[in-house]
């Protein structure tokens, strides 16, 4: 079944999300995520940005799903024309978006951010902030996170504990203790090389030099990328598509996870 969310999304309404589980798991093929960093509102009338609003042309032309990642305290500032296109994308099963922290800063000099450095208290009032405004903003919660920079510390596996409708906890420490259901997605190799530049070339080798992990979370950051970096990505999607690649929201790579063992 070929699978276009955003252009048919009237027959996707009528599908279960049991049988959109179903399919992934019949499905042979490579488990890829989509981690896209950074969502944030745009004053300048494009909502989410163009290279954002590019992303997602390109993930509907491909037909593959992604995730996103927002920085919770748009949410604080952004507008409802914002909070409707987040609410469209989510229905359409096509996307999903997930906690990234809530002001995504760092201190130069100590290196601290949200998730290193700070105490559990503050980590958990971070998780819980994005949580509470997505639920009040977006009419849902948010199941999966990533923290800003990939920054974790031993406080970050304590506070995530506190909020279980975190399930999935991409680019997480994978000797962490969670709650059941709780799963670290770990990564193995970089779409991007260096960060915010897509690189075909230097993807291709490092996955064929990896060819047999159980899963891939791909990082992204569109929302600075140009034509040629949109480029190097629509050939990494490509050349995963040609290998029979299942395009797969953090969430179902999850639940797919938890299925087989």
């Amino acid at each position: 079944m070929v699978y276009r969310p955003l252009k048919h999304l009237a027959t996707l309404c009528l599908m279960s999300i049991a049988s959109l589980h179903g399919q992934a798991a019949d499905a042979h093929g490579l488990l890829v995520v989509i981690k896209a960093d950074d969502l944030v509102y745009r004053k300048d009338g494009s909502v989410f940005g163009a290279g954002w609003n590019r992303f997602i042309e390109i993930a509907d032309e491909q037909e593959i799903k992604v995730s996103i990642g927002i920085i919770t305290n748009s949410l604080d500032y952004g507008t409802d024309a914002y909070f409707s296109k987040i609410r469209r994308l989510h229905d359409s099963g096509q996307v999903e978006f997930w906690n990234h922290g809530y002001t995504h800063k760092r201190d130069v000099e100590t290196g601290h951010s949200e998730f290193k450095g700070a105490s559990f208290d503050a980590q958990l009032a971070t998780l819980t902030r994005g949580q509470t405004l997505a639920k009040e903003k977006l009419g849902f919660e948010f199941t999966s996170f990533g923290s800003p920079y990939n920054h974790k510390d031993p406080n970050t596996p304590r506070a995530l504990r506190e909020v279980p409708e975190l399930t999935s906890w991409m680019y997480g420490d994978e000797q962490a203790e969670l709650l059941p259901g709780q799963v670290v997605l770990g990564r193995s190799i970089h779409l991007e090389q260096p960060v915010h530049h897509p690189n075909f070339e230097a993807f291709k080798r490092d996955f064929e030099a990896n060819p047999d992990r159980p899963y891939y979370i791909l990082q992204a950051h569109p929302g600075g990328w140009d034509t040629e970096r949109f480029e190097q990505f629509v050939q990494v999607v490509k050349y995963l598509q040609e290998k029979n690649a299942i395009f797969m929201t953090p969430t179902e790579l999850r639940d797919r996870l938890l299925e087989e063992n």
